[in-house]
């Protein structure tokens, strides 16, 4: 659980508040990280057991066997001390990389909650990903076409800050009140306006 519960109820009144006023759907997402990224253990260790072994074999005279038994060792000791603590491998790896991997999973996610499938496509998603310190917010194209990206990029650096100083809710809170006016101005509520989404934090595993 990242939030907990008074956490996420005022996050929802804050979707229900700004949604009486507006016909655009928010969908606030969390999950604590966006990839496994066991892969990048085994690449890291084989990485680190190459060149273990190149410096065996030019400045040792130990024996093929003796090495064989050294490769195998080292290879399930680094494996298995990266799978405890991952998160070096989230302190290793480029931001660049991460953000990717997040953005990647962030628009994978915008589709599978059917984000995509509003009446009006008029949604849009609060993504954050907490190992990665990633956060973005992901438009639908009727929201896009009157609200630019450079809009809600300002939004989502100040929402990054909280991210990484552990005040996701306050995040959530100051995100979603700071793109409200502008929401209720395009997008105003209509007559026969429909509540497709929940109003509930998602959390993903």
């Amino acid at each position: 659980m990242y939030l907990n519960d008074k956490q996420k109820q005022e996050i929802s009144k804050e979707i229900e508040k700004l949604e009486l006023q507006s016909s655009a759907e928010l969908v606030a997402v969390v999950t604590k990280r966006s990839a496994s990224y066991k892969y990048i253990s085994s690449l890291l260790s084989i990485s680190f057991l190459a060149l273990l072994s190149i410096i065996f074999v030019f400045f040792t005279e130990i024996s093929s066997f003796i090495l064989l038994q050294i490769q195998l060792f080292v290879f399930i000791l680094l494996y298995l001390l990266f799978e405890k603590f991952d998160n070096i491998i989230m302190l290793i790896l480029p931001k660049a990389y991460k953000y990717s991997i997040a953005k990647e999973y962030a628009n994978k996610q915008f589709s599978n909650l059917g984000l995509n499938r509003t009446k009006t496509n008029q949604a849009l998603m609060f993504f954050v990903s907490l190992d990665e310190k990633y956060v973005e917010i992901i438009a639908d194209e009727t929201i896009s076409s009157k609200i630019s990206n450079e809009y809600f990029q300002e939004i989502v650096d100040a929402f990054i800050l909280d991210v990484k100083n552990n005040q996701l809710s306050k995040g959530y809170l100051k995100a979603i009140q700071a793109c409200s006016e502008k929401l209720i101005k395009e997008f105003p509520i209509q007559v026969n306006d429909e509540n497709e989404l929940a109003n509930d934090v998602i959390e993903l595993g």
